[in-house]
């Protein structure tokens, strides 16, 4: 298991950037921890607090250490997470077709950005 992987995952599906898709990741993922820890544990609860609808980005961290520690821990519930997180980077990557097109008469003045998924910060002049 890559925490590195996870903890990207995590954050790209809690952010939204994934959409539709990223809900239904999420909602695989509750669905994971519940099948392995049950409908009241702390786990699940840990999870749903940190849902797209409920988290704020700075959320994403501390639940992506969580899983990756209980992970470590479970073997069996490790094997189930990086099942989880290739299937989801896979499926996040198909549904992510962008094009990013400037053209015609268009007058920019400024800087321009083009991008995909982006996780993490763009930081353009003085910080």
């Amino acid at each position: 298991m890559d925490p590195t992987l996870i903890a990207a995952l995590i954050s790209a599906v809690a952010g939204g950037v994934a959409g539709e898709v990223g809900k239904n990741a999420w909602t695989s993922l509750a669905s994971l921890v519940r099948r392995r820890y049950g409908d009241h544990s702390r786990e699940l609860a840990a999870v749903e607090a940190a849902s797209p609808e409920s988290a704020s980005s700075e959320t994403a961290p501390d639940i992506s250490g969580l899983l990756v520690e209980w992970a470590r821990t479970d073997a069996d519930f490790g094997e189930a997470l990086t099942t989880w997180a290739a299937q989801t980077a896979e499926t996040i990557g198909q549904s992510h077709d962008i094009a990013n097109t400037i053209s015609g008469d268009a007058r920019i003045q400024g800087t321009v950005i083009q991008a995909g998924d982006v996780f993490g910060s763009i930081t353009i002049g003085p910080h």
